[in-house]
């Protein structure tokens, strides 16, 4: 299900532990949208990245790990921090936001229609 944009990790007002995994941000449970703690970066993280805003269902985080020497985030398939197949946000933002792009054209159309 799609999402509305929700509360940004960079609100002042808001006091969430964020973690950031190769550029992007998510809530201290490790998800970009997260009703437990109320976080939504997905516009902070689409800025940063695509640096374009659409609204989208949020990143999926593949498993991970702290690496106990520096305590940077690697992924548990590759033990690597900057992982292009596990952490490649920008193609799966890509292709989230193709599918928004898809549901919202859909809804218009239905509503088209629904109108005559």
């Amino acid at each position: 299900m799609m999402h509305d944009f929700g509360t940004s990790p960079t609100d002042s007002t808001t006091s969430h532990q964020s973690v950031e995994i190769n550029d992007a941000v998510f809530c201290e449970h490790a998800k970009e949208v997260c009703d437990k703690c109320g976080f939504d970066g997905r516009e902070d993280n689409d800025y940063a990245i695509i640096e374009d805003s659409h609204p989208r269902d949020p990143l999926d985080v593949p498993a991970f790990t702290r690496n106990v020497k520096d305590g940077k985030i690697v992924c548990k398939a590759h033990a690597n921090k900057e992982c292009k197949q596990c952490f490649n946000w920008k193609k799966q933002m890509t292709k989230l936001h193709k599918e928004g792009k898809k549901v919202t054209k859909a809804k218009q159309d239905e509503a088209a229609k629904s109108n005559f």
